[in-house]
């Protein structure tokens, strides 16, 4: 008896043979398996792992010409996936794993079984890129954490860009982003390949729209524009097109501030000046005080203040709404160039 774990997604990829940085992420992550095949005997053509192969090992899996007897408890213990396939496996036939190749399967299963403690991680981009695809597929979180650490610090901007996408990275994707779209070089053949036609155009437009050279636009903006030049941000009502709720904030603050207003008037229409014919002469209103008029009582300080500290605010408050409108008109204007 065999059990084949075949699943609809492609071998693991390579970075070149993604299909663009906007393609789908591995589907059979929550995808059930297909259901298990059986047969009578092990097939005696397939080699043994010179690695992977122990005799102690309880599971087996068959990978393109090469058996693996590996130990069940770490495929249990890290991946509800291989959790429910595992189950009612019979340790004595291997299962077949048609969609993954004995270099990625090597690769992971060099995490699960270091021989270097001390080095336990050094690998290349391409190493990673291998380990990620299977801990996605697979479910083991712990291990997809692990290489997301690793690529982090070691991949390059377009990697980034490519696998962010695939596999759901987003805190990767601004940064890499703009990364690309500033620096001097262009964009290679092999690079637009890995990217992807919407990506190069759009980033291709960005390059020359805030670029270094003759730009259209500072490229200051940049950074802010990424989320929607590429579609990183959903948009909501709090979004880029709003004033974020300015224009009601200040609606309640003038009403405070008519209010203060008032107060304060009531307070100071108790005033007495010792020289009204000065007073009147020289132009003071009734809330102001000259030379002659009688000291400023402590109700009447905190109404003038706390009048003063609304109008402070309202004023503030409308800056920022005038300079946030502003900044909404541009955008619109550089973001017609994306759509």
């Amino acid at each position: 008896m065999s059990s084949a774990l075949n699943s609809i997604s492609p071998s693991s990829p390579s970075l070149l043979s993604l299909g663009g940085s906007r393609a789908s992420p591995p589907s059979d992550v929550t995808v059930a398996e297909a259901p298990v095949d059986q047969t009578n005997e092990p097939d005696p053509n397939k080699s043994r792992h010179p690695q992977y192969y122990f005799e102690d090992g309880n599971v087996v899996f068959r990978i393109e010409d090469t058996l693996y007897n590996v130990h069940r408890y770490f495929f249990a213990r890290d991946s509800t996936h291989f959790r429910a396939i595992l189950q009612d496996a019979d340790a004595s036939y291997p299962c077949v794993m048609s969609d993954v190749s004995c270099a990625d399967f090597d690769e992971f299963l060099a995490i699960l079984y270091p021989t270097d403690f001390r080095r336990p991680t050094e690998k290349t981009t391409a190493q990673w890129t291998s380990i990620l695809h299977l801990a996605a597929k697979w479910g083991f979180e712990n291990i997809k954490l692990l290489a997301i650490d690793s690529l982090t610090a070691n991949a390059i901007p377009i990697d980034k860009i490519v696998l962010g996408r695939r596999y759901g990275i987003t805190e990767w994707l601004a940064g890499a982003y703009e990364a690309v779209c500033t620096r001097a070089d262009p964009l290679t053949l092999e690079e637009g390949v890995k990217l992807g036609v919407e990506d190069v155009v759009r980033i291709s437009a960005a390059r020359q729209l805030y670029g270094t050279g003759k730009a259209r636009h500072d490229t200051k903006y940049l950074a802010g524009d990424l989320g929607e030049i590429f579609r990183l941000e959903q948009p909501s009502g709090g979004g880029p097109t709003s004033t974020d709720g300015k224009e009601d904030a200040i609606e309640v603050l003038e009403a405070q501030v008519a209010e203060a207003r008032t107060e304060y008037l009531a307070s100071s229409t108790l005033v007495s000046c010792r020289n009204t014919s000065h007073h009147a002469r020289e132009g003071y209103t009734v809330t102001q005080r000259c030379s002659y008029c009688a000291p400023e009582s402590d109700e009447q300080r905190r109404k003038r203040e706390a009048k003063e500290e609304k109008e402070q605010q309202l004023g503030d408050l409308k800056s920022k709404l005038e300079e946030r409108r502003k900044e909404l008109a541009g955008r619109q204007g550089r973001m017609s160039s994306f759509r």
